[in-house]
């Protein structure tokens, strides 16, 4: 009996296996012709790239951004690349006074629900812009 191993096992030990080929095989399907995908800090010329890719092809299907344009950056690295550092719209820096009494108008009344007032605040942004 000692040298039985029931279903339930084998299936576990067969399953965990499996997890790892098929983590590998993502392993591989992520790398570029045997290029592994880069990480640390951006640098210029990666982010010229990108920047260029998003003018050609627009935001979006950000894991087709290494095939078509050669960076070995990953498709969540890109996306979070543009939309935190390299928008053209992305407005960094201290709030002005009008900005800072419109937050605290919104906390007052929506409580800490940042997305929503984010969003409203974008909204209200594009809207200004396009009047303006």
């Amino acid at each position: 009996m000692m040298g039985t191993v029931n279903k339930s096992e084998s299936s576990k030990k067969s399953k965990g296996r499996r997890d790892l080929e098929s983590v590998e095989e993502a392993k591989a399907e992520g790398d570029l012709e045997g290029v592994p995908l880069k990480k640390g800090p951006w640098t210029s010329a990666e982010d010229a790239i990108l920047v260029e890719y998003v003018e050609k092809y627009g935001e979006g299907n950000w894991n087709a951004v290494q095939k078509h344009s050669g960076l070995s950056r990953c498709g969540k690295s890109c996306r979070l690349r543009w939309a935190n550092h390299l928008r053209p719209d992305l407005k960094k820096g201290a709030f002005t006074p009008e900005e800072e009494r419109r937050i605290i108008e919104m906390h007052a009344k929506m409580g800490n629900k940042w997305a929503r007032m984010a969003g409203e605040v974008s909204e209200n942004f594009r809207l200004s812009v396009v009047v303006s």
